[in-house]
């Protein structure tokens, strides 16, 4: 077997796969020997079946499956000892004349490869901020605490600080025919959700009021508040909805006191209020400046794909869009679609070289502890923040069962230590400023 190549020009060859008849016969004549042993053919009895018929029945198929696996490894292997970065994947050349008795058979594939670019991250420069939690978002976090476990406290009617717990179910007209159930929804909206608390504001416990679907189709916001998305709303199965009350209450927060700093962080980890601003500034702090750093690098990697010149194979490209892609059937097409995809490939393509010539590179244990860090998140959104290690990684490793799971960790991992090179390479200029001064610089 021999893999030659022709290049077209710096970005693009047809490698062509040449293989002996001498490279698979043994194999497909092994194959063609276990068949004629165990095929049941009427009128023969097993293993009398004779061998030319076995051949002419299985010789051709066994013979291209052999062949197959001989092209595609030698094609991969030639990928490899050449450490050859592909754009897209080869695109097999039609094969005229498949005889597979033939001495020798070739198989040419076209294929694209990513340009020869050296990117010298020190000439590229970016704002770098630091960024500073203010007092006023310090406190809206400890606020925010305070109501996550504060006590429900009973009231006689719904006013503005009410709470209020509903039940939406559709309503079965009388003569409805065909499956009537359908599970009610449960929301409990406030005086934020404000189409919501206007339509229920007025009723008394277990009162209700009926919305119709047209009502739910004009307004987004109401049915978002009572729970429904609008192909929710579209799929409704009657015109009208009611609306229960069933609970409403309003809310006395925590006392800013030990219980509190013990349910939000575990026993003795916070003893005091200065402790627990101290904490949270310096968990705001870290989370601010996580922004800043993405902001920072995505900056850079912005202005590298700007300015650097990285030559595509576009020819290559559109034979493999029109390849893999039963919608393209034409080269206009191709093309069209090829001009909208550039910047994102020539994005990928940078992203890539930048990780290939940083040595950056994946194993288990980077994911594992990144699967670990995405169940805390997890966690402490409900407010628990002191689950032991092992459970942390019973959970961890229970989600790392997912293969799409794993590939978006790992591609996270990935872009997580390419952040890091970017971080350490670039060239930084240094700016303190507020959060809402970096919310704004956002906006823009």
């Amino acid at each position: 077997m021999n893999v030659s190549a022709k290049n077209h020009d710096e970005v693009s060859a047809l490698l062509t796969v040449t293989v002996d008849r001498a490279d698979y016969k043994d194999k497909v004549e092994k194959q063609l020997h276990n068949y004629a042993k165990n095929a049941q053919v009427p009128g023969f009895r097993k293993g009398k079946v004779p061998m030319g018929m076995v051949r002419r029945q299985y010789e051709a198929p066994v013979a291209f499956e052999e062949i197959n696996k001989l092209v595609n490894e030698g094609l991969n292997n030639y990928i490899t000892e050449n450490n050859l970065r592909m754009v897209g994947q080869p695109v097999p050349q039609p094969v005229d004349d498949f005889d597979h008795n033939a001495e020798q058979l070739s198989v040419a594939f076209e294929v694209g490869y990513e340009p020869a670019v050296t990117i010298d991250l020190a000439k590229y420069e970016a704002p770098h901020y630091k960024v500073e939690a203010s007092d006023k978002e310090i406190t809206q976090s400890v606020e925010n605490m305070q109501k996550r476990f504060a006590e429900q406290v009973p009231q006689e009617k719904i006013g503005k600080d009410s709470y209020v717990a509903l039940e939406v179910a559709q309503v079965v007209e009388e003569d409805a025919e065909g499956e009537h159930h359908h599970p009610a929804k449960n929301v409990t909206i406030n005086a934020e959700n404000k189409a919501a608390f206007k339509l229920v504001k007025s009723l008394k416990m277990d009162e209700s009021v009926k919305v119709t679907k047209e009502t739910l189709l004009a307004d987004e916001d109401l049915a978002k508040e009572l729970g429904f998305s609008k192909a929710d709303v579209e799929h409704l199965h009657h015109d009208e909805v009611e609306v229960s009350v069933k609970d409403f209450y309003g809310l006395n927060n925590h006392e800013l006191n030990q219980e509190l700093f013990d349910k939000v962080y575990g026993a003795g980890t916070v003893n005091s209020e200065e402790e627990l601003k101290a904490k949270v500034k310096t968990e705001l702090d870290e989370y601010f400046q996580q922004n800043a750093d993405i902001y920072f690098v995505n900056n850079v990697l912005e202005q590298i794909t700007e300015k650097e010149e990285i030559q595509l194979p576009e020819t290559f490209l559109k034979k493999w869009l029109m390849f893999s892609n039963e919608g393209i059937q034409t080269e206009e097409q191709a093309a069209e679609v090829l001009e909208n995809e550039k910047a994102a490939i020539k994005h990928q393509i940078i992203e890539g070289k930048l990780m290939n010539d940083n040595e950056i590179k994946l194993d288990y244990a980077d994911v594992l502890a990144q699967a670990e860090q995405l169940v805390r998140n997890q966690l402490a959104i409900y407010g628990i923040h002191h689950l032991p290690d092992e459970e942390i990684q019973k959970y961890a490793v229970e989600m790392l069962k997912e293969e799409e799971q794993v590939r978006q960790i790992s591609s996270e991992v990935a872009m997580a230590k390419l952040k890091d090179v970017i971080l350490e390479k670039a060239t930084k200029k240094e700016t303190k400023i507020s959060h809402d001064e970096f919310l704004e610089i956002l906006k823009k």
